[in-house]
């Protein structure tokens, strides 16, 4: 089956936002350096600690990355998509946006939604979007 994984630019910040990523959801990253990349001789030698390729997996939770595609021209980090995760429970969902808040920007508080969700959305410290929802399962009696 066909899956979508996001790729996130992190203009040099790739390893600070893996370990902060960590801290927020668990998981791994497997990290590729450029000077270690197939890539290292046509890239600029001051690039040689910056992430090549990362691939981050926490339970379903999965995006790959990079600290190099945002040096492109018209790159802007964190304005042209946001990350959707649904969460197993309300007490995730808060932790969760908890986490990504410090040093970010909170969009909504976690809220019950129009669509019958609890939801909330926040801009974490490296400017991605994230919108949380948790979906309690319907209740026998309605």
């Amino acid at each position: 089956m066909a899956s979508l994984v996001p790729y996130i630019n992190f203009a040099d910040q790739g390893k600070e936002a893996v370990e902060f990523y960590k801290g927020v959801f668990g998981g791994d990253a497997e990290m590729q350096l450029v000077k270690d990349s197939p890539n290292a001789a046509a890239m600029p030698p001051e690039w040689g600690e910056r992430i090549f390729h990362l691939a981050f997996t926490a339970g379903d939770i999965h995006f790959y990355g990079s600290d190099i595609m945002s040096d492109q021209a018209g790159k802007v980090v964190g304005n042209v998509y946001s990350l959707a995760v649904n969460c197993d429970s309300e007490a995730q969902l808060r932790e969760w946006f908890g986490k990504l808040a410090e040093g970010g920007n909170v969009t909504w508080e976690p809220r019950d939604s129009e669509w019958g969700s609890v939801f909330a959305q926040v801009s974490d410290k490296f400017g991605i979007t994230w919108m949380l929802n948790y979906q309690p399962p319907a209740s026998a009696d309605k």
